[in-house]
């Protein structure tokens, strides 16, 4: 069951140029959280601006001391406002939300493919540490997408936890030159006939092209889908998405993976 936590902010860095990594205690969140959860921050600045809680993605949850980490970006005020948060101070979550969480692939030897670019990279750092947890010994390859080497999030973090990392970069800067797509398509041919899972998450463009590749290699998707999400309940229908099949689905409620 979500609820609102006014967590305790226990540590706040910069880890690249404009990206955050926030710490709070939050015990209630923390013992519930799954990948594919997500919470809901509001920080109001200045009377009632901003108005609407910003969904985070969860990124770490250390269950033990009641905590749990949010990677993000500066975009806005609110994110703005977390990034101002110092150790002591309290930050206002609604949380642990969503529906459909990530469903691990339990096939026996199976291999597990992480495809992540920009904010989409910290939910599957949650999901990949998890699935270490549970089986030290499982197979996990991490596809990391960025524009350029400065914005590549966590290789250095997966690779000390035993994932095979494999970064691309758009302009060649650093790993393969190209987008993720471009890594993830001969990956799946060399694969082929092999238990495996991709797990995605990141723009749309980008997750609609690993969602058409994995159909053509007949291979399953999970797709965790960030939109506004206001009140991460299901009530307010700002996050009604459009689905293959023609369906109409709140993401937060019926998601955020599909």
């Amino acid at each position: 069951m979500p609820s609102q936590v006014f967590a305790t902010v226990v540590a706040n860095e910069t880890i690249i140029p404009n990206h955050h990594v926030l710490t709070c205690r939050a015990p209630e969140i923390a013992a519930q959280a799954r990948p594919g959860h997500f919470v809901n921050a509001l920080i109001a600045q200045s009377g009632h601006d901003p108005l609407l809680r910003k969904p985070f993605s969860i990124y770490t949850v250390n269950r033990e001391r009641g905590e749990i980490s949010i990677l993000f970006s500066l975009v806005g005020a609110t994110t703005l406002g977390m990034a101002g948060k110092r150790s002591g101070d309290t930050l206002d979550l609604v949380g642990p939300l969503g529906g459909r969480l990530f469903t691990p692939d339990a096939r026996p030897s199976a291999t597990h493919v992480m495809v992540g670019g920009g904010y989409g990279v910290p939910p599957l750092v949650f999901l990949s540490r998890e699935l270490r947890l549970s089986d030290p010994g499982t197979r996990i390859i991490f596809l990391i997408g960025a524009r350029h080497k400065d914005l590549l999030l966590c290789e250095e973090e997966l690779r000390d936890a035993g994932v095979d990392a494999r970064p691309s970069t758009e302009d060649g800067s650093w790993g393969t030159i190209g987008r993720v797509t471009d890594v993830l398509a001969p990956l799946l041919d060399e694969q082929r006939g092999t238990p495996l899972t991709v797990y995605c998450c990141g723009p749309t463009p980008m997750m609609q092209a690993v969602a058409e590749l994995c159909l053509s290699h007949d291979v399953p998707c999970q797709l965790s889908v960030e939109v506004g999400m206001p009140c991460g309940l299901g009530v307010c229908m700002a996050c009604v998405i459009d689905l293959a099949d023609g369906r109409r689905v709140r993401c937060c409620t019926d998601g955020p993976v599909f």
